[in-house]
Parts: C-alpha cells; structure tokens; sequence
C-alpha cells in the first residue's frame, strides 16, 4: 500500500515521485525505531500496516478496513495485535512524546489538556455510560477521555491519554468488579473514580519526568477549577493559565479572598489593554485585558488574574435579556515580573487542542475504532498518536515555522 497523506497536511499529490519516496523512508525510520518495543516481528508488521492505513485515504478507519487497506483477509491479525499481542502501551506512548518533542520543542511551547467524547452503543465497551460529552453538547452513551496535547508555533498534537471512568464502571461492589475484569480494567482504576483533573495530573507528571519543555500548562475550566490540581502544579513550580469561573474565591496579596467576578468590578476602564490573543479565520482574535496581582506562592512565583472581555456586546444577559460584553477569566501562576502581553499569549494558545482533536479523528481515526477492552482501547489511542507524530513531524520539515512577531506594545 502506497503512502497518501490526508489532504490537509501535506498534498502528496502535488509532491514529485522522490518526494513521496522520502516520506516512505521516513516513515519506516520511525517505525523502525520503536521496533524494540514489540516482542515479536508479528507485531511489528501490524504496527505498519496500522499506521500506513491510518495514514491512508481510507474512508472508515475501523480494523475491517484497515485490514483491508493491509491486504489482510479479515481483520483478525490487527485485532489481536491490539487485544493479545505483547507490548507495552505506556513504552510506545513515551516514544511518541520524545518524537513529538523533537518536532516542536520551541521557546513558545505549551502543554493543554482537555476531553473529547465519542458517542457509542451498547454498555460493554470500557468506559461507556450516559454521561455529558462536548463533542455532541449533550449528555449522550458515550466513552469520554482526557488528552494532554504539545504544541508550539511549529505544530501541535497529543503525546498522552487516559480514558476516564465514571461511576458506572469504578466502584467496590461486585456488579462494579464483575463488569471491569470482563474488560481487562486494572484495579487501580476499577475501585474508585478517578476524576478529570486526576487524569491530567498523571499525564502531567509523566511530561515532567520525560523531561518535556514547555512554558505553561493550559486548560479549560473543568480543570482551572479543581484546586487539588492547582495546588500540586504550584508545589512542582508548573507555571500555568488556567480559566476558572466567575465566582472562584481568589486569594489577595493582603490576606483577603474575592470572588473573580468581584475583581473584574473593582478593575480601572483604563486599565484594560486590547490585545490579540491568536490569529482566528477572521483574522487577529482581538480582546480587552487586564490583570489583577493576587496572593505569591510559597515558591515566590505570582499568581495574577488574567481578565478577558468581548470588544463588543456578544452575550445576552439572563436577567435583563439585553447584549453584554462576555467576560471570562484565568487564573496564572508565572514567573516574577511576567507581563500581561505575555499571559494573553499563552491563554491563547488553548485552542491548539481543538486542532490535535480535529487531526486525530479527521486525519486518523481516533474515534473510529470498534474495540472494547481497555488494553485495546490504549493501544488504539496510542498507535494514532504515533500517526499524528509522523504528520507533525513532516509538516514542521516541509513548512516552516512562522517567526514569532512580538506584540510591539510594552
């Protein structure tokens, strides 16, 4: 099967036939040196079938047409590379990082982690329950994950996942058990929840033991809130912008807590900046900033309140009905003399999880997979990230990296 990158990334149908013979050499390269991760050349000739086919036009990248895409007569040898061959998950993935890292590693990188759900049928698949999932805005049967993705102005895309959960699958009675060794869960994971954030700081901890670089950990306000995660990120100096919600109770420098949105009420007109955060499809995403100092850490690090507000009325309120400017907030913890420009850049850099999510199930099929078990499930997860690590690893040699271009204003 010839290598045919999806449209997007980088159009092999407009690279000369040396160009295409390159990239096949590079893919095999990389293929090549997680080799010693797999016990038998079996499987690591089903890690290249898998890997061409998730790279391939293929229209559904389930194992039936992977399988298919490989010469395969059924997709038997690619299920039980997944669910019975001997390898490690956790060593493949720790490869995809260090390939990750070497692609994109920038003075500009950042780490974000955020969820994605896939909607599902039937209760027996690891981790599927009713549960709310953003990928429909609903609560929906589906299986949901959390992600930790690296990126840069280079490129970005995932290097860790942990799938979570919920309360039908993790707990102590025998219903709980029976149903979690029937999908080989570990059980670690089977006796209790182990919540979002949790999953976020595991993959964390596991960047920082790579060790991976990277200026600030970014995420959304299911994880800005959790003040565990907060607190374990300041005792290991993690410098972060983290959105929380408006009545988050914040500490001053005086000892005194406010809410957030009682802060954004004492904050000078004239105090706000309007700055862009990220070049949108519309052009620079400009907002009103500004920042509020809040109590140090014990690590003599800063936390500020970093403010955003819509230029224009663009929200209605619920108690008036009327147009108001949006307002949202994040929480920084940042070097000494950190400046606003310098928090507005890294808040806007959130929205390169949306773009490793776009990859990974529109170029690779993340969310396409018809496994079941656990065991499965990661090693499906992690073979995509190896997928999206050759993609990023091409794209950031074949396009060059924009310059940075400092916002000119002090």
């Amino acid at each position: 099967m010839g290598l045919r990158l999806p449209l997007g990334v980088v159009r092999t149908d407009e690279l000369t036939e040396g160009q295409v013979l390159e990239l096949e050499g590079e893919l095999e390269a990389l293929c090549a040196s997680v080799d010693d991760v797999f016990a038998r050349p079996a499987s690591r000739e089903n890690l290249r079938a898998m890997v061409r086919g998730l790279l391939s036009e293929v229209p559904r990248k389930n194992l039936w047409q992977l399988a298919e895409a490989a010469g395969h007569p059924n997709p038997d040898r690619l299920q039980g590379f997944l669910a019975k061959a001997a390898w490690d998950a956790g060593a493949l993935r720790d490869r995809v990082r260090a390939v990750a890292v070497a692609s994109l590693a920038a003075d500009d990188a950042v780490l974000i982690a955020d969820e994605t759900g896939d909607i599902k049928k039937g209760t027996k698949t690891a981790g599927v329950q009713r549960q709310y999932t953003g990928t429909a805005g609903r609560i929906e049967n589906a299986q949901v994950s959390v992600h930790l993705s690296y990126g840069s102005r280079r490129g970005r895309t995932l290097i860790d996942a942990e799938l979570y959960l919920g309360r039908n699958w993790a707990g102590a009675t025998a219903e709980h058990e029976r149903r979690c060794a029937e999908q080989g869960i570990p059980p670690e994971r089977a006796n209790a929840v182990a919540t979002k954030p949790e999953l976020a700081r595991r993959m964390l901890e596991r960047a920082l033991a790579a060790p991976v670089p990277f200026t600030y950990f970014l995420a959304d306000e299911a994880y800005g809130q959790c003040r565990a995660l907060r607190a374990w990120l300041e005792e290991h100096q993690v410098r972060y912008v983290l959105a929380v919600p408006k009545d988050e109770v914040l500490p001053l420098p005086d000892g005194r807590t406010r809410q957030a949105r009682e802060l954004w009420a004492l904050v000078p007109e004239e105090t706000f900046e309007r700055r862009s955060c990220a070049d949108g499809a519309k052009g620079p995403r400009e907002y009103d900033w500004a920042a509020v100092q809040l109590a140090a850490t014990a690590h003599d690090l800063e936390r500020h309140l970093l403010i955003r507000r819509s230029t224009v009325p663009n929200k209605k309120d619920k108690k008036t009905g009327e147009l108001v400017r949006e307002i949202a907030y994040f929480l920084c913890h940042t070097h000494p003399g950190a400046t606003v420009a310098e928090l507005v850049v890294a808040a806007g850099q959130r929205w390169m999880v949306e773009e490793s999510f776009q990859v990974a199930k529109g170029q690779v099929g993340l969310d396409e997979h018809e496994v079941r078990k656990w065991c499965s499930w990661y090693r499906h997860t992690t073979v995509c990230m190896l997928a999206m690590a050759f993609l990023v690893t091409v794209r950031s040699r074949l396009i060059p990296a924009p310059p940075m271009t400092p916002d000119p204003r002090p």
